[in-house]
């Protein structure tokens, strides 16, 4: 098993050695994103904005600056995002020879790669404002979230820094219409006593990141100071609504706005823990906490900035984030997907061995995979059979003037019988079709956004649970088809197209929390007693006949090693016996809560022959085990709602 433990090892490049009183071993506020299978952090320091690179998010290498001004200090909590073929960095800076802090304002940078070197082109505010987050709203619009004083500031009660949202109309240019989403409600809030000399405490959120997880929305955000033994990680949330912008949702603070309930905050072992980001694992499923802290044991003269970058993964208890941490020991890393190709072996110039090439010129350049001919289809496949799987392909269109088709194939069984998923240069479109014993059926098409530039690369991710599927370009929904295809093998596709493809990541993986969802599922469902129907999203059962409920789920996936979880209500104020067994390995059944009304998260992770199961966020078991995990079998004898599950292959 592929194991970390905080605080992350960090090494350093050659370029970076190179650069006196380089702050390399701390690195706080730390933002990171995924780009072509590879990671890149930015982190704050006094005389530019430091950019660290893993390929696992485990071993960092420190890069050196990504960006400075000159005449500039204090580069404070940066954020980066990729849009259409360019990197922007967002930072707050002020000149060096001004010692006010509040004199911090928020610029913007751009580049051509992700460590930089960043120009800067603007800045946004002429007030003090830090802490950008840029996200993209459910209609590709950008949307940036950031901290400032101006609108609480003058608050007779409970004055500080708040969190802002305003749509950008473009990556540098704001809209204007600020939108409060987190205020200061708490006295573990408080940054400074008495600041002002009468009587006022001043507060302090910052640190705003925005996530989306089903029907709801969370901005996740720092309290106070990281040197105040109550400086904590907490979160908001909203109910999505449709059609409503995310600066149109009506925020409120997990799980009120008068309760101190951190999700992360200082242990006995490490402190300061706080302003984090949040990535996906290289399986494109795992999202993983990157946020700062400081041991505890650090020394008689450990003073000044000693913030360390640090992971957990961000576990979920129902609708309700978790996180298993701050960690100090040994856990189990980022999982990785069952296939992955970043074209980076040394001196490799064609495609892998495990690659199935059955057309076309491809080669390998730069770390990126080529296909040169602009005659024909070319078609490279990955190997292994799949019916429910994550598959991610970084893609980018070499120029030519008839345009150009290129894409993936899914659930591939033969040449007569497939799925493609392409982007058409002439028609501005993503394009999903099946093609049945030769014959190509209805397509379901998407345009692209205006300026979409078809020659830089694109994130395509493509969800297949069984004969469905989902399509998203960019983190951006769009379409979701039912195929005809329920397996087969994944590949990259061109025709007449000469195109460049990197970060090719395959994950076994279902998510099943929507009624579409559920239907999709049935082939791996069997109901063997009780009355079962799919009701608002959920597969509910009630007791039949006097007899009590009976119901199958077999996992969806061919990996042995596997990560569940499941989300299951019991309904009616009467208590009743729930049972769960893990059909195929020795473990005992196990008994859920009997209380009505209550919902219940189960954690299961089955890796080497070691089970391990959280119910809520309580360990029950961990004990090794024999046989082959082939699925879950419920009883009960009350009535239940199976809410959610999500099966992952583990490599």
């Amino acid at each position: 098993m592929r194991t970390y433990k905080n605080p992350l090892p960090i090494q350093l490049s050659d370029h970076a050695w190179a650069i006196p009183d380089l702050p390399s071993g701390f690195n706080p506020d730390p933002y990171v994103i995924k780009h072509n299978g590879e990671y890149y952090a930015y982190t704050t320091a006094v005389d530019g904005v430091c950019v660290l690179h893993s390929k696992d998010l485990v071993q960092w290498t420190h890069l050196g600056y990504a960006f400075s001004i000159p005449g500039h200090d204090h580069y404070w909590a940066p954020a980066v995002i990729y849009d259409n073929g360019r990197f922007y960095l967002y930072v707050s800076s002020k000149l060096r020879t001004e010692e006010d802090v509040h004199y911090e304002f928020l610029k913007v940078a751009d580049a051509e790669k992700p460590e930089g070197p960043y120009t800067y082109r603007t800045t946004l505010f002429e007030t003090f404002s830090i802490d950008a987050h840029v996200v993209r709203d459910a209609d590709g619009s950008l949307i940036l979230f950031y901290s400032t004083n101006e609108t609480l500031g003058t608050d007779g009660h409970r004055p500080g820094t708040v969190i802002l949202a305003d749509r950008l109309i473009d990556p540098l240019t704001l809209e204007g219409k600020p939108r409060l989403i987190v205020q200061p409600t708490l006295d573990e809030e408080i940054y400074e006593e008495n600041r002002f000399g009468d009587g006022r405490d001043w507060h302090t959120i910052e640190g705003a990141f925005y996530l989306k997880r089903r029907n709801k929305h969370y901005v996740m955000y720092s309290g106070n100071a990281f040197t105040r033994p109550t400086y904590y990680i907490g979160y908001a949330t909203a109910e999505a609504r449709e059609d409503a912008p995310v600066t149109d949702l009506a925020w409120s603070k997990y799980p009120d706005a008068n309760t101190y309930v951190p999700l992360l905050r200082q242990s006995g072992h490490v402190e300061g823990v706080g302003h984090n980001s949040v990535v996906r694992a290289l399986n494109n499923v795992e999202d993983w906490v990157v946020y700062h802290g400081r041991d505890v044991l650090r020394g008689e003269d450990g003073k000044g900035e000693l913030r360390q970058l640090r992971i957990d993964p961000l576990w979920w208890n129902g609708d309700r984030m978790w996180v298993p941490g701050p960690t100090h020991e040994t856990a189990a890393a980022p999982a990785v997907p069952v296939f992955l190709e970043r074209f980076d072996r040394a001196d490799a110039e064609t495609l892998g061995a495990e690659w199935d090439v059955r057309s076309g010129e491809w080669t390998v350049r730069g770390e990126e995979a080529v296909q040169l001919s602009t005659i024909g289809v070319g078609e490279a496949f990955v190997p292994g059979l799949y019916s429910c799987a994550v598959y991610e392909a970084n893609l980018c269109w070499s120029r030519h003037h008839m345009g150009g088709v290129y894409g993936v194939l899914v659930n591939y069984g033969n040449e007569q019988n497939y799925s493609e998923v392409v982007l058409d240069v002439g028609r501005r479109e993503v394009i999903f079709a099946d093609i049945v014993h030769g014959v190509r059926q209805q397509e379901r098409a998407a345009q692209v956004a205006q300026g979409f530039r078809f020659d830089v690369y694109h994130q395509l991710i493509v969800r297949s649970l069984g004969a469905r599927v989902q399509i998203e370009l960019d983190g951006v929904l769009m379409l979701t088809a039912d195929s005809v295809h329920s397996e087969g093998t994944f590949g990259l596709l061109t025709r007449y197209t000469a195109a460049r493809f990197d970060g090719i990541a395959v994950t076994e993986h279902a998510a099943i929390d929507t009624a579409q969802a559920w239907t999709a599922y049935m082939p791996w469902v069997r109901a063997e007693q009780g009355a079962w129907r799919i009701e608002e999203g959920m597969l509910c059962g009630r007791p039949a006949s006097g007899a009590a409920i009976d119901l199958h789920l077999r996992k969806p996936i061919y990996a042995e090693d596997q990560f569940c979880r499941l989300d299951l209500r019991s309904i009616g104020n009467k208590t009743g016996r729930i049972e769960l067994e893990l059909q195929g390995l020795d473990a005992a059944k196990l008994q859920l809560p009997e209380e009505g009304n209550t919902v219940s998260t189960l954690t299961i992770r089955y890796a080497s022959n070691l089970l391990e199961v959280w119910l809520n966020q309580d360990p029950i078991i961990r004990s090794e085990q024999s046989g082959s995990w082939t699925g879950l079998r419920l009883t009960a004898d009350r009535p239940v709602q199976v809410e959610a599950i999500e099966w992952t292959g583990l490599v």
